[in-house]
């Protein structure tokens, strides 16, 4: 087993119950964008899935030889979407969620540093912010 991690990762914290995060789905989707003179478009592709581990840490979101690129417009970074799947994690533990799922847009400037996203949660919050 491989111990390197990806670019990515990202971090869940059960902040209701002082506890990580474990088994919730993740989807990383990086923004595809067009501006064809009269029409722009946004497409989302998926470029890793995977669950939080009993950690509740995605280490491996994508793979350790995934590499970011910055699109070729002038000024455009790479814009990336994390989404986290809360709703079932909460109902295997018999609670309900206002949150079916959490969803955060980040900003990559330099694709050669590594990105981490935590994010904790509860029933009815969350807070997200950029890690290290």
């Amino acid at each position: 087993m491989s111990t390197s991690r990806g670019p990515i990762t990202c971090h869940v914290l059960d902040s209701s119950r002082g506890m990580p995060g474990k088994n919730i789905q993740v989807r990383l989707e990086l923004r595809e964008y067009s501006d064809n003179f009269d029409e722009q478009t946004e497409t989302w592709k998926v470029v890793g899935q995977t669950y939080t581990n009993d950690d509740g840490r995605c280490p491996n979101l994508v793979s350790s030889d995934y590499k970011i690129t910055l699109n070729n417009n002038s000024n455009a970074n790479a814009i990336f979407r994390i989404t986290f799947y809360t709703s079932k994690y909460f109902n295997e533990l018999g609670q309900k969620s206002f949150y079916p799922y959490v969803q955060v847009i980040f900003e990559i400037t330099d694709p050669n540093q590594h990105y981490h996203v935590p994010l904790l949660i509860s029933p009815f919050s969350y807070t997200t912010y950029h890690g290290s």
